[in-house]
């Protein structure tokens, strides 16, 4: 009798095992899914940005043209820009979620690429046309508490800013410490000593806080 009675704990035992396993690896599983969707959705937006930038590049060497005004090569950069800043905000959230994954690490490298890309484009069209820009420069890789407190403030008053001005103002947030080499001229080309930076048309830098009532002065 209490060779059956341990038999049976041991059967139940078994059971429970090969049950919580199985949940264990479905969920491994599951999880590993909807991350490498979660990645293919973000590269698929990439791509398509990606393009997009190339077609904003097309349209700026057309600026001699006097068909081609700058309103038109103004607005297809300010559609682009806008365009890439709501990505890299579902791009944050992703971060957040995955703690950092490497595969969201080289997406994040791709898009401040991009955005420095459109730096660049934006620099030679106002060769020709007028385009106010705010690149603001951020440290991704810190775990310095003030600093990304400092950083957050940053972003919500550039938020404001792009809010009340609209397509008056293109914005451009990079973040500075990635390694790329084309970045990594211009912030010595502009003498940026440290991050967050906030440069206004090529022409000011701030590195402390300014209301956007204060910000939008530069633009009279």
């Amino acid at each position: 009798m209490a060779l059956k009675i341990f038999e049976s704990k041991k059967h139940v035992f078994w059971q429970a095992f090969f049950l919580t396993s199985m949940f264990f690896i479905l969920g491994l599983v599951f999880g590993i899914y909807l991350e490498q969707a979660r990645t293919d959705s973000l590269n698929v937006a990439f791509y398509q940005s990606e393009s997009s930038l190339y077609d904003s590049f097309a349209l700026g060497q057309l600026a001699n043209d006097p068909s081609i005004s700058c309103k038109m090569i103004t607005d297809a950069n300010v559609v682009f820009a806008d365009k890439i800043y709501e990505e890299a905000k579902n791009l944050e959230k992703f971060d957040e979620s995955n703690k950092l994954t490497e595969s969201a690490k080289i997406i994040h490298r791709k898009y401040d690429l991009l955005r420095t890309l459109l730096w660049m484009n934006l620099i030679n069209i106002k060769e020709n046309c007028n385009a106010n820009t705010i690149v603001y420069l951020y440290a991704y890789k810190t775990d310095n508490v003030k600093l990304k407190a400092e950083q957050i403030v940053w972003r919500r008053i550039l938020e404001e800013l792009k809010y009340q001005m609209g397509n008056e103002v293109i914005l451009i947030p990079i973040a500075a410490d990635q390694d790329i080499t084309s970045l990594d001229y211009l912030i010595e080309k502009y003498e940026i000593k440290e991050f967050p930076a906030v440069i206004i048309n090529e022409k000011d830098v701030l590195y402390e806080h300014k209301t956007t009532k204060e910000l939008s002065e530069y633009f009279k």
